[in-house]
């Protein structure tokens, strides 16, 4: 019953809040299960040329594990998220999947940010949330108020915001890898 209440105010606190980043939100052993898997040779990556339909010329890797457009599960990894999937669900209180997508960026000497965007602009009320797999010196930049907020990429943390808020990714020079999970719900 304490667990529920704790949630429930989490849940509370969180819809007052522009971004919430939540760390250690799996039990160690799981996260070292999943970033093994993630960081490993098991997913198969797919280069785009583009972080986002061709606005920017960063290129990326993704797999995509939800699909929005009616394919719905799209991953053998689908069942193996199922942690992380619940977590974000409660803990931003949406229940519906819009889209998963794992990304990899690459170190490339620099800090390179993509391009500024939404995920879904077409829609009005959804939620982004990213799962970092991977603690470095990249991140995400959200636009909140004329202001440029710089999340840091921390392993097993979860960043949730309205899916409204503009966004850019950034990549690392520290590790040779950044990866995460980019969830949006509605």
């Amino acid at each position: 019953m304490l667990l529920l209440v704790k949630v429930f105010l989490l849940i509370k606190l969180l819809k007052k809040m522009k971004y919430k980043l939540i760390e250690n939100i799996l039990e160690q052993g799981v996260f070292e299960n999943l970033s093994n898997t993630f960081n490993g040779t098991f997913v198969p990556w797919f280069y785009n040329d583009s972080s986002n339909w061709g606005e920017d010329n960063n290129f990326i890797f993704t797999h995509y594990i939800y699909r929005e457009d009616g394919e719905g599960i799209a991953s053998k990894l689908f069942n193996d998220i199922s942690p992380i999937v619940l977590k974000a669900k409660i803990l931003s209180n949406k229940f519906d999947l819009l889209r998963i997508k794992a990304n990899l960026y690459t170190k490339q000497g620099k800090n390179i940010y993509h391009s500024t965007h939404t995920d879904f602009p077409e829609l009005d009320k959804y939620t982004t949330v990213v799962y970092n797999f991977t603690t470095c010196n990249g991140g995400t930049v959200l636009f909140i108020d004329d202001k440029e907020i710089v999340i840091p990429s921390i392993e097993n943390s979860l960043l949730i915001f309205d899916g409204n808020t503009p966004h850019q990714g950034f990549t690392q020079t520290d590790t040779n890898n950044r990866v995460l999970l980019n969830m949006d719900f509605v």
